[in-house]
């Protein structure tokens, strides 16, 4: 299954997970406002009958001061109308208690209200709703009102238009017998309140998502990490086979032709042919060495000895071996302001004679190579490599320092590009960090390449 596919098939799964979520997380809203709903009726039963013993108190307090000297005890006697049409709706509840409780109401409203003309305080009923709800966890604006038996109000403890809030109702609470009129709570904007019951739950499904969402993206980058290392294992098998099969080649035919004997008799021939097992064996060595040391600089493993080094007879000794080495013409010049740095040498060395290499290897019939050095504010040494090669592409120059990265190298060696399999950059890379600089490159594609080796000065070591 390719990258593709796997994203695809995350998509789809996590589109999954966050459907059953939503339908979670609306189930749970539903419930949560039945919640609310049912709790806030029962409060909303028990202050209209705070509110009726709230008038009652002020009736009796006015009769007391009034008549001081008197027994200003109020007496109220309750009487069940049977008739009453709430006792036959098959919709009441059949709890013998809560019966009796809900008649209490109504009877106790109507006596209060024709015996004592006190009529329901509004702004009473308000104030011990709200407290109430308090008590129950729920701090919210509320309105109270009495309407008729259609549920259109007659009057409200402040103005209101049902239209313009999210108003959560609650029951009708009647407050005569014919219920002409009944008392309602409204409770203003409610979904903040069960936003606020679900606060945990909705951080947890976040935090939850977050986790999913996190795990997906870092599993697919774990397999994409894993697609590019079996393509980079893939093409590092092809090109190291078809960079070791030429010396091997080499190798086993000049043992074979010295084995033979048939060069006994021509000793010019002899000694060349053990020349060449000579240079193609250390051309092999030095493929396993620099595998080698690029896997100890990768792991800090290998330590390097600094000191100042003299550039002038290095690079000379490095253009001398690339010069004879090449099969096209190949032609240096030295800039060099500054004649020393503060390097491992030997290391140094084969990191110069790398980017050498490959400005030889990307050139056209004929190359130049300027190679230029000095140094910047006593802090850091500039060695400048630059060739008048075929150049990078500038979507290939963030990559080209990865190792087994030389710009898709497999394919250019089973095209008959140029050979190698992609260590020769990397090993630039790791000697630059290693010694705490830098390697950067500039080019242009078709015209130049050039690359800066930034090395730090004694001073800042």
């Amino acid at each position: 299954m390719t990258i593709k596919h796997i994203r695809w098939v995350a998509c789809i799964g996590l589109l999954a997970i966050i459907s059953l979520q939503y339908v979670w997380l609306v189930n749970t809203y539903k419930l949560t406002k039945e919640s609310i709903q049912f709790r806030s009726n029962e409060v909303f039963r028990d202050a209209t009958m705070r509110e009726v013993f709230y008038r009652m108190e002020v009736y009796q307090d006015s009769l007391q001061k009034k008549y001081k000297d008197r027994d200003t005890s109020i007496m109220v006697r309750i009487s069940l109308d049977e008739d009453y049409d709430l006792f036959k709706d098959d919709r009441v509840d059949e709890n013998v208690n809560q019966w009796l409780m809900s008649n209490m109401q109504v009877s106790m409203q109507e006596i209060v209200k024709r015996d004592y003309k006190l009529s329901v305080s509004l702004s009473s009923l308000d104030s011990i709703y709200r407290t109430g709800l308090a008590a129950e966890g729920l701090d919210a604006e509320v309105i109270t009102c009495v309407t008729d038996s259609l549920g259109n109000i007659l009057r409200s403890s402040r103005s209101i238009q049902v239209g313009d809030y999210g108003l959560l109702k609650t029951g009708l609470q009647p407050i005569n017998y014919k219920r002409t009129e009944n008392l309602q709570a409204f409770i203003v904007n409610p979904y903040w309140i069960i936003f606020q019951q679900m606060t945990l739950l909705l951080i947890a499904t976040v935090l939850m998502m977050a986790m999913i969402v996190y795990c997906l993206v870092y599993q697919i980058r774990i397999i994409a990490h894993q697609n590019k290392i079996a393509r980079m294992r893939e093409d590092f098998s092809y090109a190291m086979i078809h960079e070791m099969k030429t010396p091997l080649a080499c190798i086993l035919m000049g043992t074979r032709m010295l084995k033979s004997g048939k060069l006994d008799i021509y000793p010019d021939k002899r000694e060349k042919h053990f020349q060449i097992l000579e240079d193609e064996s250390e051309h092999l060595l030095s493929l396993t060495n620099k595998v080698l040391t690029l896997s100890k600089l990768e792991n800090a493993q290998l330590r390097l000895w600094k000191e100042e080094v003299q550039l002038r007879p290095m690079l000379e000794d490095l253009i001398e071996k690339y010069t004879a080495k090449a099969d096209k013409p190949v032609h240096f010049s030295l800039r060099l302001e500054s004649e020393w740095v503060y390097a491992d040498e030997e290391f140094l060395k084969e990191a110069i004679g790398n980017l050498v290499d490959n400005s030889i290897k990307y050139s056209g019939e004929e190359v130049e190579i300027q190679i230029s050095s000095l140094r910047q504010d006593h802090n850091f040494y500039l060695i400048k490599v630059r060739d008048n090669g075929m150049g990078i592409p500038l979507k290939d120059q963030s990559r080209i320092f990865e190792k087994y990265e030389r710009a898709s190298a497999a394919d250019r060696s089973r095209k008959g590009g140029a050979s190698g399999f992609g260590l020769g950059l990397n090993y630039v890379f790791r000697v630059a960090e290693a010694h705490g600089g830098k390697v950067c490159v500039e080019s242009i594609e078709g015209e130049y390449s050039e690359f800066l080796l930034f090395l730090p000065s004694e001073e800042r070591v």
